[in-house]
């Protein structure tokens, strides 16, 4: 079944599923948007034979190649974007291939994107009007980079939070965050650079309207911005990285000082233990009534001259 969506010239997003119907929109030149996820082989025969649309192979989606993301034909282009998708524990980025021919906007995707369904319902409760498949396109491009940026500045203030946190307590769970953060922060920042690629190739482009440079020009700043702020907080995460490594060598030499420290008492105790376990059949002391209580008051002794010594050095 196929998954399309009629805008209208007074705005809004109808759905349609008849394929009679897309054919008729399309040959009256209404504006159509085909969203694709994992599509049916008799889908993928339809929109080859009425739009010449073709699935690509599965290793342009993963190349990084701009050659391969971004290509214009004689009466079409076709651009893949990659889309952030964010679990609890897992962060990727989600390619989706973009096709503009005449009035129809084909994407192509193989998994849940949030952004696509939060652009439909802003189309229907706005009410939004777009002129081309190409403004439609950068539109909901324009959505997917306000939500980069709104990760952005979570990221910021948990990086906040976490910095004030570390102090307190070093948790497994505060490193799992870090490198939970530090990986999405990574994930965003090589998908800015792969949009402002593609786009700066869209600028160039004959198929794409002047009014829709204009927003892919805006798009642009933004992204570089964007750009400056996740490298801060790349910088900000190394920083709170190293304060906790730190302050967990801090802990483990504290401890391993409290260890070499009970050592060091227990060795004069274990040297006079040591000497009057020897097997020998005379010891001073050996056959004495009072030998127990000389060699306790030997170890004792000797254990409290040394924390005198140790406290006299100020070591404790």
């Amino acid at each position: 079944m196929l998954r399309a969506y009629f805008i209208p010239p007074e705005g809004g997003i109808q759905r349609i599923e008849d394929p009679k119907e897309i054919k008729r929109l399309a040959k009256e030149n209404q504006l159509l948007w085909i969203d694709l996820r994992e599509p049916t082989e008799e889908a993928l025969k339809f929109l080859e034979r009425e739009f010449g649309f073709k699935e690509p192979p599965k290793d342009v989606f993963e190349d990084i190649e701009i050659s391969s993301r971004f290509f214009e034909g004689r009466d079409y282009l076709y651009a893949i974007f990659s889309f952030l998708v964010q679990h609890k524990t897992e962060v990727f980025a989600e390619p989706v291939l973009f096709f503009l021919k005449r009035n129809i906007l084909i994407t192509l995707r193989y998994s849940k994107i949030v952004t696509f369904s939060m652009f439909k319902r802003l189309i229907d409760r706005r009410k939004l009007t777009f002129d081309s498949p190409d403004n439609l396109m950068v539109e909901l491009l324009n959505l997917e980079v306000e939500r980069m940026g709104n990760r952005l500045e979570i990221i910021g203030k948990r990086i906040r939070s976490i910095r004030q946190q570390i102090f307190k307590e070093q948790s497994p769970e505060i490193i799992k965050d870090l490198a939970y953060y530090d990986e999405l922060n990574l994930t965003l920042r090589e998908s800015i650079n792969e949009k402002l690629r593609i786009l700066t190739k869209l600028l160039r482009s004959t198929k794409v309207g002047n009014t829709t440079k204009q927003e892919i020009k805006m798009i642009i700043e933004d992204l570089h911005a964007l750009a400056d702020y996740s490298s801060i907080y790349m910088e900000k995460i190394d920083s709170v990285q190293e304060s906790l490594l730190g302050l967990i060598t801090i802990k483990q030499n504290e401890a391993a000082q409290v260890f070499a420290f009970i050592a060091t008492l227990f060795l004069p105790p274990t040297l006079v233990a040591s000497i009057y376990g020897m097997n020998f059949e005379w010891i001073p002391f050996l056959h004495s009534h009072y030998g127990f209580w000389i060699s306790l008051f030997l170890m004792v002794s000797v254990t409290s001259g040394l924390l005198a010594w140790l406290k006299f050095k100020k070591v404790i």
